[in-house]
């Protein structure tokens, strides 16, 4: 190859790098600003959870927040609260500003994974992964909802991120202990920051230990001491601090226990999709369960013809051994998490599952390449700015349309008499209502008895919990003891009956209560109540 050749191949690498990175930064740019500026144009409400992520962070007190943690009051170990207390205490508590500290860290998240895949599959793939990865990630609901959160789950997607580029490296150098201390670090920050990585760890290492066995290379038993290593460090730090959290849990999760329709569902929720709400339909019932399938059986097909070529070929096709890595967690983490669900208490939610939406993201894109690998989007690279603010302005209204804490029971409160307390039968109504103020006098009334009643919404023991941690912990009076809840304290009231919760049946059915008048209300599974003893 002569010079001038050469220097040829250099400049176009170069500038095919230089595109990679400006494709990096522009997917954080669409992303972000797309997302934080739809929170503009839509409801502020902060939904259940949100409430309690900002009570924790807003807490004067780092001390006094980790001791809310340990408390049960929230069911995450402690990095996401630590860390958003220290952003909000040294630049703003605004929960707007805190919504938009998760999109950075998602679009974040989401251009770190852009530049590594495309560093895999070729930088000439550049334009091509751009688009696919964004159209991908712009048509799976689940992170409209989770990337705009005061919750863990942005840090948990990037920490999940980076853990699994960690551990693909860790596939071709094996032995070197830099990459061995930061599988560690970042392996054990991922269990500190969702309970669920312990899922994502046990799914790695029943990995590294295949290709130890596959291998026969020793130099995996290192990775597997790694693994050894998180799991004493995770049990010296947090172990006993998870088994108080646990007591929330008990008598049962607040999940249901999966069925083989809410299986598909659940994990059709970190799948791409057109149409949330057409799934969702009784008539629609088999999309899921058709991409599913679709993506398993696309992973069996690629993956097994290509093991037949010996470890030494996995190994040094970077593009393949990621793309088994992630379809073998991506399954095997499913598979755990039905296990437990079914063995032990529920767990399986798509949102505990969100880091398997990357590894998804990379099966479709690298097969993709496989089957269409002529198929490049390079001659429409010019067209790319049109392509942003497309996508920046269908961000911007699926987010906008996304509502999450369910407002329109407020509706029907203004007729009523400003003298009398509202009592509320969920935490989903309460802690969003109470902590916005649009009801000075709601509340909710903690009592263990009918919270555990049987046949009684799986939620109601979870949030009896919480919202006692809550009460004890921040001294919140609205919430009631059953000592409060009398003719003297509450001669009149009203009450948002549910039906599918069975808080104050115990009191109509004894005949402690007495209702008044019951207003019309249109809204499937409620009653609003007058009340008094």
């Amino acid at each position: 190859m002569n010079s001038a050749l050469k220097e040829d191949l250099i400049d176009t690498r170069s500038d095919l790098r230089w595109q990679t990175g400006l494709l990096s930064l522009s997917i954080v740019v669409v992303i972000a600003l797309g997302l934080f500026v739809s929170l503009f144009f839509k409801e502020k409400w902060l939904w259940m959870d949100e409430v309690l992520s900002y009570t924790l962070v807003s807490d004067p007190s780092l001390f006094h927040l980790n001791d809310a943690v340990v408390s049960g009051m929230d069911a995450n170990p402690p990095v996401f609260a630590n860390l958003y207390w220290l952003i909000g205490h040294v630049f703003s508590l605004n929960p707007q500003f805190l919504r938009a500290v998760s999109i950075v860290i998602f679009a974040s998240t989401i251009a770190l994974f852009y530049r590594y895949t495309t560093r895999l599959t070729g930088t000439h793939t550049s334009v091509t992964n751009f688009v696919l990865i964004t159209g991908i990630i712009s048509l799976t609901y689940l992170n409209l909802s989770l990337a705009t959160q005061i919750r863990a789950y942005a840090l948990f997607l990037l920490i999940g991120c980076g853990y699994f580029i960690i551990l693909h490296q860790l596939i071709s150098s094996p032995g070197r202990l830099s990459l061995l201390v930061m599988h560690t670090v970042v392996g054990l920050l991922l269990t500190l920051t969702h309970s669920f990585g312990l899922f994502y760890l046990a799914a790695s290492g029943a990995f590294i230990v295949g290709l130890w066995w596959w291998s026969a290379d020793r130099r995996y038993g290192l990775i597997i001491g790694s693994f050894v290593l998180i799991l004493v460090a995770w049990l010296l730090i947090w172990y006993p601090s998870f088994v108080i959290q646990t007591e929330a849990g008990k008598p049962h999760s607040w999940i249901p226990v999966p069925t083989v329709h809410s299986f598909f569902s659940t994990v059709g929720e970190i799948l791409p999709g057109f149409s949330s709400r057409l799934e969702r339909s009784p008539s629609f019932w088999f999309l899921p369960v058709l991409r599913f399938i679709g993506i398993a059986g696309l992973f069996l097909y690629l993956a097994v013809p290509r093991l037949k070529d010996g470890f030494k070929a996995f190994r040094y096709d970077k593009a393949f051994s990621f793309y088994l890595l992630a379809g073998f967690i991506y399954l095997a983490t499913l598979v755990i998490a039905l296990v437990v669900s079914l063995v032990y208490t529920s767990v399986f939610i798509s949102r505990y599952l969100w880091p398997s939406h990357l590894l998804v993201v990379f099966q479709l894109v690298y097969a993709y390449h496989v089957f269409l690998p002529r198929l490049r989007f390079d001659r429409f690279a010019r067209l790319l700015p049109v392509y942003m603010l497309l996508l920046m302005a269908f961000l911007f209204y699926q987010n906008r349309k996304t509502s999450i804490f369910p407002s329109d029971v407020l509706a029907y409160l203004p007729q009523l008499d400003k003298r009398y307390p509202v009592f509320v039968e969920t935490a989903d109504y309460f802690l969003p209502i109470w902590f916005h103020k649009n009801i000075p006098s709601v509340r909710y009334l903690l009592n263990w008895q009918t919270a555990s009643a049987e046949g009684n919404i799986l939620s109601a023991t979870v949030e009896h919990k919480i919202l006692k941690s809550v009460r004890e912990k921040y001294h919140v009076t609205d919430i009631v003891t059953t000592q409060e809840f009398n003719r003297t304290n509450f001669p009149r009231f009203y009450v948002i009956d549910e039906v599918s919760n069975y808080q104050f049946e115990h009191y109509f059915n004894n005949r402690q209560i007495r209702i008044i008048h019951e207003f019309p209300i249109d809204i499937e599974g409620h009653r609003l109540l007058e009340c008094t003893f």
